[in-house]
Parts: C-alpha cells; sequence; structure tokens
C-alpha cells in the first residue's frame, strides 16, 4: 500500500512509541518523514532504528526543536520543505505526563503539561498551516487521550484541561481550514504498552486492562494505523474528528 507516495510528513515527540510506531508505518506506505524532538539522543535512536528498517536520510530525516517554541517549530516546518520540497502532514504527539492530585500538583506541574501536551499542538499547527494553504492541501493529526474525554481517575486536571483542549482545537481549526482542503483530525488513546507504563507495577497495569472492553493494553502500532488513515487521501472527507481508540473503555 503506498497511500503515502510523495508526501512528506512531520511528527512531533520524533522519539516517543506512538510517533516511532508512526514513522515506521508511514514509511512502509511511501512517505518522507521528518523527526523533531526536544531529545537529540531520542531522534539518534529513531534514526538509527529506521536506518535498521532501511530507511536512510533520502526517506527520514531528524530536527531537534522543542514545541514550546513556535520559532522552534516554524524551524522545522521550513527544514522540512526545503529537504523534501512540501509539508502534506503534520502528526502532532509530543507530550509529557505529570499526574497528581489537585492539592498536590504544582504550578510547574500545571504550566509544563499545558504548554507542551496544548501549546506545542497549537505551535505544531500553527508553523505549517501557511505551507498548507499554499499548496490547497495538507492534514493535520493530534493526540488526545480518553484522559480529556472524560473524568478518567487517576489522571492529573493538568493533562485531563490539555487533552481536552485539543479536543477543542482539532474541532474549531478544522472548521477554519476546511475551505483550503486542509483536514484535522484526532487520535484519542487509551492506555497503552510502551516506555510510558514501564515503571508501572504489574498490579496497576492489571487495574488498567480490567477498565477495558477488550482486555488488554494497546499497542502505538494500532495507534499508527488510526494515524496513517485519518491523515490519508481516504479521509479526504473526514474532518473535525475525534477517534477513540481504548478498546472499549468508557469512563
Amino acid at each position: 500500500m503506498d497511500r503515502y507516495a510523495g508526501k512528506t510528513v512531520i511528527i512531533t515527540g520524533g522519539g516517543g512509541d506512538i510517533a516511532c510506531a508512526t514513522c515506521r508505518r508511514l514509511l512502509q506506505e511511501g512517505a518522507n518523514v521528518v523527526l523533531t524532538d526536544l531529545s537529540e539522543k531520542s531522534l539518534e535512536d529513531a534514526a538509527a532504528e529506521m536506518n535498521g528498517l532501511g530507511y536512510g536520510p533520502d526517506r527520514v530525516r531528524t530536527k531537534t526543536g522543542d514545541v514550546r517554541s513556535l520559532d522552534d517549530c516554524l524551524a522545522v516546518a521550513e527544514f522540512t520543505r526545503e529537504t523534501f520540497g512540501r509539508v502534506d502532514v503534520m502528526v502532532a504527539t509530543a507530550g509529557i505526563l505529570r499526574h497528581y492530585p489537585l492539592d498536590v500538583l504544582t504550578e510547574k506541574d500545571w504550566q509544563d503539561v499545558i504548554d507542551i501536551n496544548l501549546t506545542g499542538v497549537y505551535h505544531a499547527a500553527k508553523s505549517v498551516v501557511s505551507i498548507m494553504k499554499e499548496q490547497k492541501y495538507g492534514r493535520m493529526v493530534f493526540i488526545s487521550s480518553i484522559g480529556g474525554r472524560t473524568g478518567r481517575p487517576g489522571v492529573g486536571a493538568n493533562y485531563a484541561a490539555a487533552k481536552a483542549g485539543i479536543v477543542g482545537m482539532t474541532q474549531n481549526i478544522a472548521y477554519e481550514l476546511g475551505p483550503w482542503n486542509i483536514t484535522v483530525n484526532c487520535v484519542a488513546p487509551g492506555p497503552l504498552k510502551g516506555r510510558m507504563f514501564s515503571s508501572m507495577e504489574p498490579a496497576s497495569i492489571e487495574k488498567l486492562k480490567a477498565g477495558t472492553r477488550i482486555q488488554r493494553l494497546g499497542e502505538p502500532e494500532e495507534i499508527a494505523a488510526a494515524i496513517a488513515y485519518l491523515a490519508s487521501d481516504e479521509a479526504g472527507w473526514t474532518t473535525g474528528e475525534i477517534l477513540d481508540v481504548n478498546g472499549g473503555l468508557q469512563y
């Protein structure tokens, strides 16, 4: 399947599990990909993984950047256009966790999560919108969470607010950008396998599994598959949608 032949994709949070799974999936489907992340080491590891799969710098490139900085995001967008000639897709996956009860949550915990998880998505979208308008073509896919869709127990107010904000932003700018053939959609995952849960106690992981109707943790590749659909031309008449991928978790 070559749905992405000739297409160029930027993925923020490029060293993370969802980003790497999405990168692999879109490379397999013919895309050129630019991974961006604050951590140079994470990007080096991701590039090494892709190179090991046979995708060299002619198909995948990396550029460090902080999504809290609009200038950094604009630099990544311009680097992508200079390298591959276009920016067709923006996948915004960058995010952090600071799950604390309200009386324990610090101002820094609040602001860090809002700055990266919410403002970072705004910056990612803003950095490519002029390019996409000029092309009269674009696809944006953001990552929310079940924590932004429901009053999920154990999720910090900072995280819930940021992820709920992404839902609102998706719907708003989808309406705004539709006339330029730019779609804006969102995936809201439930609990996933990967580095995010690697430090959790087995009992806590079992509790997460038990809350789903399909009683297991999700795989990053399952989120990548949802992203690959929403960013493809097959979803060209789908915009402003939130796709819940959570094993049937409802609360």
